[in-house]
């Protein structure tokens, strides 16, 4: 039985970025080997979407071929995910029966798709008619669907559940989509931001649905036919896409023994509660927080691999910027915006003043969200032109002390230095310069 430097069980975007930034480093682990659950290389989850709605070939979403495995001499065993973890062996167990002892272990398990009831049998296998969109069978499974099946309904308004919803009706489906809230996408966006979105959406044909929820599947003969809703409304439907949301998977963690949590609970130096394991991505739990970003994984990737060679790293979460995927329409948000808004009369300490600029005809808003001199939240519609400045003023907290109405507008300026600039009192809502 051979043993490895490393072994990295996941083989998706997160392994893939750490893989990338470990061939980086001088005193890299000479022999790795990854172990991933898929028959695919590790490929961009984020353009399945693209890839659905044809506006990008598969092609676009290989981030690494075997060829390049091969070159840095990584060994890929793909198909074959880890089901057993020894830690007093050190020793990892494939579902096909491979036996590996490791030095460091990394889980790069990813995230589980939220799953209701009324969607899966007694075994916990999902209905006929019923599918996630999170992987490349998924992709295929909703590719045939637009071939062959005429009304889909998708249920979640949030990043996925748009983009699907979208790619589905590129393929000529009717799509309806189903939102439990008042407004789509709820944690990134306003109300206002919101109610253009669903215009925008609703007038390229989706039929969208909010405060809705399924409460009962129909089939016939074994094939599904409809929905009813909880308020009694019925719907075609051939398929439904269920895109309510992740959790992290720490069922191999759980196993092993490791301390998890809603995730894998890891440190700064996101090591697990054993010394010799480490974990990133999806699957993880750091200081209460989890996540599903790109942004964040990739910065984990960056601190791990230095982390893995011997160097102190430790990875300090941001605020990340997130971003809408659907052709045609441009929108940013940045912060914890659903407990900015949620809180805007309940919580005094949330923020103390907002500034806002819309235009309806033009499907263009921006809303800034400030406690003190600092800004703390973003929302921008349209144009997106300012969310990379935007997001580097909320994760620096650095004071803003010029006009908010000009930094609303692109014209941001460094915040004044002299203490003649500084407001009067501290925390006080600040007005914006005539």
């Amino acid at each position: 039985m051979t043993e490895a430097e490393l072994i990295i069980i996941g083989n998706g975007m997160a392994c893939q970025r750490l893989l990338a930034e470990l061939v980086q480093q001088p005193n890299r682990p000479t022999k790795i080997v990854v172990f991933g659950g898929e028959s695919k290389p590790a490929y961009n989850r984020v353009l399945l979407s693209s890839l659905l709605s044809n506006e990008l070939p598969d092609s676009a979403a290989e981030l690494a071929s075997p060829a390049w495995y091969a070159k840095h001499g990584i060994e890929l065993i793909c198909d074959d995910a880890a089901v057993l973890i020894d830690r007093e062996r050190k020793l990892l167990v494939s579902r096909h029966g491979r036996y590996r002892r490791y030095q460091q272990l990394v889980l790069a398990c990813g995230a589980l798709p939220l799953t209701p009831g009324y969607a899966e049998d007694d075994s916990k296998q999902l209905l006929p008619g019923i599918c996630h969109f999170r992987n490349w069978q998924d992709l295929a499974t909703l590719r045939l669907a637009g071939r062959q099946r005429q009304h889909a309904v998708v249920v979640g308004g949030g990043f996925l559940g748009l983009e699907a919803a979208e790619g589905l009706r590129k393929l000529g489906m009717q799509v309806s989509l189903l939102q439990r809230g008042a407004n789509l996408l709820n944690r990134q966006l306003d109300a206002t931001a919101a109610t253009l979105l669903q215009q925008q959406l609703s007038a390229r044909g989706l039929s969208i649905f909010t405060n809705s929820e399924i409460d009962r599947l129909n089939y016939k003969h074994g094939q599904l036919q409809s929905v009813r809703l909880t308020s009694g409304q019925q719907l075609k439907a051939d398929i439904v896409l269920l895109a309510l949301g992740i959790k992290p998977n720490i069922s191999l963690a759980q196993q092993a023994g490791l301390t998890v949590n809603h995730g894998i609970v890891v440190n700064a130096n996101l090591q697990s509660s054993d010394s010799a394991i480490y974990a990133l991505g999806e699957c993880i739990e750091l200081n209460g927080e989890t996540f599903g970003l790109v942004a964040p994984v990739n910065a984990q990737a960056a601190s791990l691999a230095k982390t893995l060679c011997g160097k102190t790293a430790p990875y300090c979460s941001e605020h990340a910027a997130t971003q809408l995927k659907i052709s045609g329409i441009a929108l940013s948000s940045c912060g914890d915006i659903a407990a900015l808004c949620a809180n805007s009369n309940a919580n005094a300490d949330s923020f103390d003043a907002s500034t806002d600029y819309l235009d309806a005809e033009l499907f263009e808003y921006r809303r800034l969200w400030w406690r003190g001199p600092y800004l703390v939240g973003a929302v921008l519609y349209g144009d997106t032109g300012l969310s990379q400045q935007l997001s580097q003023l909320i994760n620096q907290q650095q004071p803003y002390y010029g006009c908010r109405s000009s930094l609303l507008l692109g014209q941001i300026k460094p915040a004044p230095t002299d203490s003649a600039a500084k407001p009067a009192a501290a925390g006080q809502p600040q007005q914006d310069a005539a």
